[in-house]
């Protein structure tokens, strides 16, 4: 069996309940809680360094597996088709938290179109 990473715990003020530390740290430094679905990814992969140059908000837990992967594969030496897009992951964090928010590209739907209708 794999065993988990060790993350430190708090208790919450508002809810009383144990929450993870990282999770409450970004939460108050953003000033707004995660939105469902939000991951906080730790950049150096240790999950006892929660310091907020370490720590990055990523929009879903597919979005952090699959960055996860490229970064095991860039470990392992196996080049990525597409380094360019893991470069807001590696590289050093300067400057806000909500600055290294990654957002991935929303496409817009197209419009509607509807039947003329006839008199």
């Amino acid at each position: 069996m794999k065993k988990r990473k060790p993350y430190a715990k708090v208790k919450c003020k508002r809810s009383g309940k144990r929450v993870l530390l990282h999770r409450q740290l970004v939460e108050e430094h953003l000033g707004r809680p995660l939105l469902p679905g939000e991951i906080v990814h730790h950049r150096d992969g240790n999950s006892t360094n929660n310091a907020l140059e370490n720590l990055i908000v990523l929009p879903s837990q597919r979005y952090h597996a699959h960055i996860e992967y490229h970064l095991r594969r860039e470990k392992l030496g196996m080049p990525s088709l597409f380094p360019e897009l893991l470069q807001g992951v590696k590289l050093e964090a300067h400057g806000t938290l909500f600055g290294n928010v990654c957002a991935l590209p929303v496409k817009e739907p197209p419009p509607v179109r509807r039947p003329r209708s006839r008199r």
